[in-house]
């Protein structure tokens, strides 16, 4: 009878640790899953605002490039960190045209901002503050 009861306790022993182990690999698995479509979606937004905010110094079209800036920035504001966001406001309010005669006093703060901007990008995608260690000013590249 003892012998009985131990095989019962050992074979539910058994079901128990083989539940929690599914159950802990399908929720972690899902976890990392959902962790790397949200990764791939922020990284796709952050990619289509840098193209709006380079098609806004090559491009012969300002209102086109203006309206595709202004969706992509907008987007921005749901899918971006908290510090995303604050930095591409904190840019939009220093380009956007009605800001024109301040632009013009201080031109190194526009690649400032913009670097702040890419470094909360960065910050936000990789998870980690030092992938910005010896990160340069930087600023876009047009077509020569």
């Amino acid at each position: 009878m003892d012998e009985y009861i131990v095989q019962i306790i050992i074979t539910s022993f058994g079901i128990v640790t083989a539940i929690i182990t599914a159950s802990l690999s399908y929720y972690f698995s899902k976890k990392n899953q959902i962790e790397a479509d949200e990764r791939r979606l922020k990284e796709k937004h952050y990619l289509e605002y840098i193209q709006a905010v380079s098609d806004m110094v090559v491009t012969t079209n300002k209102e086109k490039a203006r309206a595709r800036l202004a969706e992509a920035q907008n987007q921005l504001l749901l899918i971006g960190s908290s510090d995303v966001v604050k930095n591409v406001l904190a840019f939009h309010d220093y380009v956007k045209p009605s800001n024109q005669e301040q632009r013009e006093q201080g031109k190194e703060k526009h690649d400032i901002l913009l670097t702040e901007i890419m470094k909360a990008m960065r910050c936000d995608l990789h998870k980690s503050k030092k992938i910005n260690n010896g990160y340069p000013i930087i600023h876009l590249s047009g077509r020569s």
